[in-house]
């Protein structure tokens, strides 16, 4: 289910007694990689939340990014089996820089249990300290694919389109 972040306190009074997971990301060209992510996210808890970076917070990622809008992205995080609720985070105040600001209000209203990452996130030494703070239990997650799937990545989709590779 899509939701906004008013529903997050509301979710989590209603699930007093289960394990809330709570995942970020981009999620942009959605793959095989994601929905490995979403499974083993899920194995962690009862309940799987996606926040899903909007366009602005791509723009880091190159100027011609994102690929897919921030609709499309929720839509599809949202309609993977794993995912209980998928929403759209801000990623900072309009005509400034994204930065990681988004995150503690996130940690007030939902209070996770778990907070999962990959490795190359952003400011892993932030995330770190906010979730001692919140007492939410960060866990980093290593990229990991069976070998048929070509270590994919979104970045490597769009280079083998642009025929880089």
């Amino acid at each position: 289910m899509i939701i906004s972040y008013n529903d997050l306190e509301k979710i989590r009074l209603e699930n007093k007694d289960k394990k809330i997971v709570l995942v970020t990301g981009s999620f942009d060209i959605l793959h095989a990689g994601h929905i490995l992510f979403f499974e083993d996210a899920k194995n962690q808890g009862d309940i799987l939340i996606a926040a899903v970076g909007e366009d602005k917070a791509l723009k880091l990622k190159g100027e011609n990014r994102p690929i897919l809008n921030q609709f499309i992205r929720v839509k599809m995080v949202d309609s993977l089996k794993p995912v209980d609720y998928a929403f759209i985070h801000d990623a900072a105040p309009e005509g400034s820089e994204f930065d990681n600001s988004f995150l503690p209000r996130i940690m007030e209203l939902l209070h996770p249990d778990i907070w999962i990452v990959n490795k190359d996130a952003s400011e892993i030494e932030y995330r770190q300290d906010l979730a001692n703070k919140f007492n939410v239990d960060l866990k980093i997650f290593d990229r990991t694919a069976p070998a048929e799937y070509e270590e994919i990545s979104t970045t490597k989709i769009i280079k083998k389109i642009q025929g880089l590779i």
